[in-house]
């Protein structure tokens, strides 16, 4: 039976490249596919979109292309990532200039963009759509903040036919990230993506949905982050992303490589396939709904010792509407970091955020929220944590207090700040100040996550000469 081997070896923006440069060399898998988008990442890449529109895809494409990408390529192995996040062009010249630098100068790179609606927002809503908020159904008419960004999910179609044209590298903006596995699967065997399909192309489906969730998180599958194999007796520091060798009828055998750490087992996997998923019933994607409750994952023994085998994912028609989210700037977000020492820590911590309160009711700012965490209590959990009694907690060596304040005004977050500096000396003893009084206000995006009927989305794809 015809199979492809994949490697998910990235799992977010910033994640490291070690693990990925050590597949690449290795030439284990046929294809790696890089995940480094999430709701956060695109608000993140907004924000260096503003200061220079030539910005907006992930920064670490450069040290990707130079130490994994260009040696990925010379030993015939693809590429498939959404690292072109806002601004995919401007992303695939970059790595094309680099890869020329390097001396590869033929490769084919494909952008898939049709994603950003930024500028149909109001041709949209023209044509009756209200874009009602996925969380409190109001309609976008109602949202009074400016907009920075608007991207919908787009599935895997593009991404195969870019493949089927020879490319090398696809580089993306928000394609809904199961489906860049996805993407490779249809273009590899040839499976049938649309509306009308059989139960069997259905599942074919889910069960490629199913791998690229499991890749798409990088270490988490193989050991990172992970509960499942805690406490952890296997190195940390170079784990072995996973990879997948996916068979035609949708099964796929998961692995890590043998000379890195880590540990992908049946619990790592299990663990990993709940994650981000509300509904397993209803996993939806752009391309096919799947129903995970039927999913088989069975450590095999024997010659196949360290492989574990994922089937049984089932599938139902893709939905009608696509998730569009908009990302609108709400303003800037100012915090500062206090830490108190033993004795009586948490009595400082609480008379030190009372201080501060009085003082910013005292004078004329324009506050919008404001929100005081104790670091090592409720600075997490906020109110959900328990709270010890104060005896108790006044015996803790160290508590850190956390002031956070949210304002539309970009200097004030630098006068409420300075405001409390007296409390250095007039507050309570034993306090340290992480430095950086007054820093620069930084912008705050919010989203506004709604649904759009799907032929109002135009995918399509671009070729970089």
């Amino acid at each position: 039976m015809k199979s492809v081997t994949i490697a998910g070896v990235q799992g977010f923006y910033g994640d490291s490249p070690r693990s990925a440069a050590m597949i690449a060399q290795a030439r284990i898998a046929q294809y790696l596919v890089h995940d480094a988008l999430s709701e956060l990442t695109l608000s993140i890449l907004q924000k260096d979109k503003l200061k220079n529109p030539e910005m907006g895809y992930t920064r670490d494409i450069e040290i990707f292309t130079k130490i994994v990408w260009s040696v990925a390529l010379r030993k015939g192995t693809k590429i498939v990532t959404n690292s072109g996040g806002l601004n995919p062009i401007s992303a695939a010249l970059k790595i094309q200039n680099i890869l020329k630098d390097m001396g590869l100068t033929e490769i084919k790179i494909a952008c898939v963009t049709g994603d950003d609606l930024m500028s149909k927002l109001n041709e949209i809503q023209e044509k009756g759509e209200p874009l009602n908020n996925m969380e409190d159904g109001k309609p976008f008419s109602e949202n009074s903040y400016p907009v920075t960004h608007a991207n919908v999910y787009i599935g895997a179609k593009e991404i195969a036919e870019a493949l089927n044209q020879g490319a090398e590298i696809v580089l993306t903006g928000r394609v809904a990230d199961p489906a860049l596995t996805l993407g490779i699967l249809v273009h590899e065997f040839g499976w049938k993506l649309g509306d009308n399909l059989s139960d069997e192309d259905w599942d074919k489906l889910a069960n490629g949905i199913l791998v690229g969730h499991l890749l798409e998180c990088g270490g988490q599958a193989s050991g990172g982050n992970s509960y499942a194999e805690w406490p952890m007796d296997y190195n940390l520091s170079r784990l072995g992303y996973p990879i997948a060798t996916v068979y035609e009828n949708g099964t796929a055998r998961f692995f890590k490589p043998d000379f890195m750490g880590g540990k992908l087992t049946r619990n790592t996997l299990r663990e990993q396939l709940v994650y981000e998923v509300h509904d397993p019933q209803n996993y939806i994607t752009p391309d096919v709904i799947c129903d995970f409750t039927h999913v088989q994952i069975t450590a095999l023994t024997g010659l196949d010792e360290g492989i574990v085998e994922v089937k049984g994912a089932k599938g139902k028609p893709r939905p009608e509407k696509l998730k569009l989210f908009i990302g609108l700037m709400e303003g800037y977000l100012t915090d500062q970091f206090f830490f108190f020492s033993y004795p009586f820590a948490y009595t400082k911590a609480k008379k030190f955020i009372q201080a501060v309160q009085e003082i910013w009711n005292s004078i004329p700012l324009q506050i919008q929220k404001k929100r005081f965490d104790i670091i090592g209590v409720n600075g997490i959990h906020g109110e959900a944590a328990p709270i010890p009694s104060e005896d108790v907690l006044n015996q803790m060596n160290e508590l850190g207090v956390r002031l956070t304040i949210q304002h539309s005004d970009p200097t004030v977050g630098k006068l409420a700040m300075q405001a409390v500096v007296c409390l250095g000396l007039n507050g309570p003893p034993g306090v340290v100040s992480v430095p950086g009084w007054g820093n620069e206000a930084r912008a705050q995006l919010g989203l506004w996550s709604s649904l759009i009927p799907r032929e109002l989305v135009n995918p399509k794809i671009q070729w970089i000469d």
